[in-house]
């Protein structure tokens, strides 16, 4: 069996330390690579990769969007995020799923059994996995959403794209990315999700001021990085609770797995390696 983790960057990717653990663990003979593909470069690298011979793969930054354009068969967790980050090859067709929200939900129910539904929530970065978990918030509730991107055209294109799936149950702000909306929209929140790049390179600044960071404020940072990002640290010397995005890594890629094989993750022997390879305490 053949499989791999496609994205930009993608060398940091502890992906497959994880999954080959789980196929071992279910007496499978299986590979899984780091497949580097440039940003735009998509659609010419996936009739190599079906020539390769991969089963399937995973994808990250930058291209679940695209991958979810390129799927022959989606899933209806493909359909409700409008976004793929597992494939599977099924007689030559590609078939797409995101196990991006499940996995987002079921690591901040591990970690904050009473956090969902979210009460009042930030998310900040409206692409790739942000807008995915905000596409699943409808489904599960919220008391409020807002929405600060870099680029305001794309919080306000999910704006109005989640309009019609919430309804009148919450209501959805979209703020420019500064200061002052910054300040204003973390006063009033309970959760703040992370969701941009920031903080994948050991120079990237701070999301947000770290003055602005006050308890009780929850802050999921949905990078991981081999010890902690520079968020969580900071967020944490301010006396917030804060986790990053390992424990999501391992539950989306369980359930990519079980979508590959057919059978229950072995999710503690998944969570071993990978945390053995993070650095962190199982």
């Amino acid at each position: 069996m053949r499989y791999g983790v496609i994205g930009s960057p993608v060398a940091h990717s502890l992906s497959p330390v994880m999954q080959l653990a789980g196929w071992s663990e279910l007496g499978v003979q299986a590979e899984y690579f780091r497949i580097e593909i440039p940003a735009g470069g998509l659609e010419r690298a996936v009739p190599l990769l079906l020539q390769a011979g991969l089963d399937g793969w995973n994808c990250t930054l930058p291209h679940k969007g695209e991958m979810f354009r390129l799927s022959e068969v989606h899933s209806p967790s493909a359909l409700q995020a409008q976004s793929v980050n597992t494939v599977q090859v099924v007689q030559g067709k590609i078939h797409g799923s995101s196990t991006d929200a499940e996995g987002w939900s079921r690591a901040l129910r591990e970690i904050w059994p009473n956090s969902l539904p979210p009460k009042r929530t930030l998310l900040l970065g409206c692409g790739g996995v942000g807008q995915t978990i905000a596409r699943f918030l409808p489904s599960i509730g919220c008391s409020s959403l807002t929405l600060i991107n870099r680029d305001p055209q794309r919080a306000e294109k999910l704006h109005h794209e989640l309009t019609p799936l919430v309804g009148n149950r919450f209501p959805i702000h979209v703020l420019d990315w500064n200061r002052p909306n910054l300040s204003v929209a973390l006063s009033e929140t309970d959760l703040l999700i992370q969701a941009t790049s920031l903080g994948l390179k050991e120079e990237d600044p701070l999301p947000v001021p770290k003055e602005l960071l006050h308890p009780p404020l929850r802050v999921y940072d949905t990078i991981y990085r081999k010890g902690e990002t520079l968020l969580v640290r900071v967020a944490r010397e301010r006396g917030c609770e804060a986790e990053d995005g390992l424990g999501m890594l391992l539950h989306q890629g369980a359930l990519s797995l079980e979508i590959w094989s057919g059978k229950p993750a072995p999710l503690t022997t998944m969570r071993q390696a990978l945390c053995q390879a993070a650095g962190r305490d199982t």
